[in-house]
């Protein structure tokens, strides 16, 4: 089973990365309200964020969208609200038809829009990239977009010498940064080679490429300009890269740094190199419940001890304490319980 197709209630990263960006749009508000936005994402069966949205930000012009006829019909049943709309297309229809669907939706008068698109297909990048440069080039300023894709170095390919022997790690990443440069062609920066197809560094290789489609898309003669915000990588599984930022007027992108006041975010991104990790462990209540009193009281002091274990042989255990106390507020609480 992919990452992609894990139940919602068994991806803690995704929902601390979703709970990030609900934190981000609150933060938004700051500078402009989202009520009489239009929020348009994929959404997935569930609705999980078009749910959130609703509930947390008062947004009542939702649109879902998903290719299969299935899906989309699982959707207008778990509508959180009568005037969610469900349509059947791909990304890049939607894109295209952008004007037609928000009319559709009755939600022509919107005075913004935010877009999530969040790809699962690591083989599609280069059309990912296309689209979102397409998008940017259609939305108007102060309007939000967010882009999740696949950023797990395996995905690009395993490959096997003329004997079927698996090649080692140096020429693996050949091949994979051939098959990278292949699939994004000229969005790839020149300075991206070979040693960037790791864990740590496709993540920059690809915030790179989305970087200059947008640069392509709002080049600096134009007085608009795409504003990244925040840049998270994560795994459930496959590790994934979530974008988010919006249209900005060139002259006006440090004023509104300023108002939502970005440099007090953790999770702040002001450059396409500046991504942060989520590691978010699967923790226990009781496990929780340990490292929450740490977070109230300000002193890790002990913890460690307290614990007697380390969640990951990677990860420090005090880098995450330190990193824990920026997202345990979006830590999922799920609970079990008879129906």
């Amino acid at each position: 089973m992919s990452a992609s197709t894990l139940p919602y209630h068994l991806r803690p990263q995704k929902s601390v990365d979703r709970r990030l960006f609900l934190d981000l749009l609150n933060r938004f508000e700051r500078h402009r309200s989202l009520k009489n936005y239009a929020y348009i994402s994929m959404g997935a069966y569930p609705l999980e964020d078009h749910k959130l949205v609703h509930r947390l930000l008062g947004v009542t012009r939702l649109i879902a969208f998903d290719f299969s006829q299935d899906i989309v019909n699982r959707q207008k049943f778990n509508r959180p609200i009568n005037s969610c709309h469900c349509f059947c297309m791909k990304s890049g229809e939607l894109i295209d038809n952008i004007d037609d669907v928000l009319s559709d939706a009755n939600a022509a008068d919107c005075s913004g829009i935010i877009v999530w698109l969040d790809y699962t297909a690591p083989s599609q990048i280069g059309e990912q990239i296309r689209e979102f440069q397409t998008l940017i080039d259609r939305l108007s300023e102060n309007d939000l977009v967010r882009i999740t894709v696949n950023a797990h170095p395996p995905a690009l390919g395993e490959f096997k010498d003329e004997n079927g022997k698996r090649l080692d790690k140096l020429a693996t990443r050949k091949k994979r940064f051939e098959r990278l440069k292949s699939r994004i062609g000229d969005y790839l920066q020149t300075e991206i080679t070979s040693d960037h197809m790791t864990d740590d560094y496709l993540p920059l290789a690809l915030s790179g490429a989305f970087g200059k489609a947008a640069s392509k898309a709002l080049p600096p003669t134009s007085g608009r300009s795409f504003m990244p915000l925040s840049i998270v990588r994560y795994a459930d599984g496959h590790q994934m890269l979530s974008i988010t930022g919006m249209i900005s007027k060139r002259t006006e992108k440090e004023a509104v740094w300023n108002a939502l006041e970005m440099s007090a975010w953790p999770f702040a991104s002001k450059a396409w190199n500046e991504i942060h990790r989520l590691f978010v462990p699967d923790l226990t209540l009781r496990e929780r419940m340990v490292l929450d009193r740490s977070v109230a009281t300000g002193s890790y002091a002990g913890v460690a001890e307290e614990l007697g274990f380390s969640f990951d042989q990677d990860v420090d255990l005090n880098s995450f304490l330190d990193n824990y106390k920026d997202f345990y507020r979006f830590y999922p609480s799920l609970l079990t319980a008879e129906v």
